[in-house]
């Protein structure tokens, strides 16, 4: 009885690391971006080159407009109305900056290695 005990405390410790572990992945690849309350969730995001964002307007009526403006790479994602998404491939090293042309204070830092 207790050999089944333990093995049955490990089977249940072993399938919560394969759970934190597949969460650490699932939240590293997913990379959304949410635009709600006229803020960027994250406002910094550190990013591999090729690696792919989705800015997701969470507001339920703020249409956002995000872009990047930057000597190397330039981004207009246009009028983004509530429920909408938008991708945004990373294929430039370096820092840039996401902001909003309606919400000026909105601001999304990404580094781009």
């Amino acid at each position: 009885m207790r050999s089944l005990l333990i093995v049955g405390a490990l089977a249940l410790a072993g399938s919560g690391l394969a759970l934190e572990t597949a969460r650490a992945t699932l939240s590293s690849a997913a990379r959304i971006v949410l635009q709600k309350g006229r803020q960027y969730a994250p406002t910094d995001l550190y990013l591999r080159r090729g690696d792919t964002i989705t800015l997701r307007n969470g507001d339920e009526s703020f249409t956002h407009h995000a872009f990047i403006e930057a000597d190397r790479f330039s981004f207009d994602a246009g009028d983004q109305e509530p429920g909408t998404e938008t991708r945004l491939t990373l294929i430039e090293p370096g820092d840039f900056v996401i902001q909003c042309g309606i919400h000026p204070k909105m601001k999304l830092t990404i580094h781009v290695q």
